[in-house]
C-alpha cells in the first residue's frame, strides 16, 4: 500500500501540466494536491534574491541562491506573532537557519521545536546565525521530486523573523555595556559559556517564524561547497583569532627554547662535525 502511494506521488506531472491532466490523476494524487495547495495559513511569493539577502548585513561571502520565496501569513497568524512584540516594545530582526529539506514542511506549518534540538553546546533552543555561510553548513542537498521546475537536487536556507525578547533571545548586542551584553549572551543551561558573535539562540518557539526560503539548486552545489569552505575558514580564524595568536606565540617560545637547549647544540655540533668530515675528507681523497 505504501509503495503504491509513493509511486503515485512521484508520477505527478510537472506543475505546468496539472490543469490539463486533472481528470487523469488518481484519487491519491488529487488528495495530495488538495492537501498541499488549498491550505490558507500562508502563501508563497517568488521575490528577487537580493531583496532577501539585503535584510541582514553579513561580512563573509555567500553563494547566491537560485530562488527566493517570501512567506505571507494569514491574518490570524500575523496578529498572533505581532502581539508578541507587545506594541513594538520588542523589535524584530532577521537571522538565518540551516536545515534539511525534509524538515521544511514541518517548520512552515508547525514552527520551530527548539526543545527537540540535539545541538545544545550553548544551551537549549533553536540556533540561528547572522552569517548565511555559517547556516549553509546545516543545509545539505537532497534529491527531490523529479518533475520539480526548481531542479533535481535542492538545498534550502531559511531567513527568519525573530522578536528580540531578551529573556528568550540570546545574542551579542552592539553598543551595549559589558554586563548587559554578557547577560544577553548566556543561556541558563549553556555548557560552553556565552553565545558567540554572529550566533543567536532562541529558547521560545513562538518568537521566531520563517519569512523567506532561499533555494539552491544542483547547478549551484559545487560553487556553494567551495565558497562555504572558504567562508568557514574565515569564520574560524575570525572567531578564534585571540586563541590562535596565543598558540602561535606558545609554539614560537617552544622553538626558541629548543634551539637554545644543550641537547640541540650537542646534535648541531655533531652534525657539523660529520658534515665537515664528509666534505673535506672526500676532498682530501680526491687530491
Amino acid at each position: 500500500m505504501l509503495v503504491n502511494f509513493l509511486r503515485d506521488v512521484f508520477r505527478l506531472p510537472p506543475v505546468t501540466a496539472f490543469l490539463s491532466v486533472l481528470d487523469q490523476l488518481s484519487d491519491i494524487q488529487v488528495s495530495l494536491l488538495n492537501w498541499l495547495l488549498t491550505r490558507d495559513t500562508f502563501k508563497l511569493n517568488m521575490v528577487p534574491v537580493e531583496s532577501a539577502l539585503s535584510l541582514v548585513k553579513h561580512q563573509l561571502s555567500v553563494p547566491t541562491p537560485n530562488f527566493a520565496f517570501e512567506i505571507n501569513y494569514n491574518q490570524i497568524r500575523n496578529e498572533r506573532f505581532n502581539d508578541l512584540t507587545q506594541n513594538e516594545q520588542y523589535k524584530i530582526f532577521y537571522a538565518y537557519h540551516g536545515t534539511r529539506l525534509d524538515h521544511l514542511h514541518s517548520i512552515l506549518h508547525i514552527g520551530f521545536l527548539g526543545h527537540m534540538n540535539k545541538l545544545s553546546l550553548f544551551g537549549s533552543g533553536t540556533y540561528f546565525s547572522l552569517e548565511p555561510s555559517v547556516s549553509l553548513h546545516y543545509s545539505p542537498f537532497a534529491t527531490v521530486w523529479l518533475n520539480s521546475l526548481l531542479g533535481k537536487r535542492l538545498s534550502c536556507l531559511l531567513l527568519c523573523e525573530i522578536i528580540d525578547q531578551p529573556d528568550h533571545v540570546k545574542r551579542a548586542i552592539e553598543n551595549e555595556t559589558t554586563s548587559n551584553n554578557q547577560e544577553r549572551r548566556i543561556v541558563s543551561d549553556s555548557q560552553a559559556g556565552a553565545v558567540p558573535d554572529k550566533y543567536v539562540v532562541v529558547t521560545s518557539n513562538e518568537l521566531v517564524r520563517v519569512k523567506y526560503i532561499l533555494i539552491y539548486s544542483e547547478s549551484n552545489e559545487l560553487i556553494q561547497v567551495n565558497q562555504v569552505t572558504r567562508s568557514g575558514l574565515r569564520t574560524f580564524f575570525s572567531t578564534h583569532r585571540y586563541h590562535l595568536c596565543l598558540l602561535f606565540y606558545f609554539i614560537l617560545l617552544l622553538l626558541i627554547g629548543f634551539f637554545n637547549s644543550n641537547l640541540f647544540k650537542f646534535y648541531w655540533r655533531l652534525f657539523k662535525k660529520r658534515s665537515n668530515h664528509l666534505l673535506f675528507g672526500s676532498w682530501h681523497l680526491t687530491q
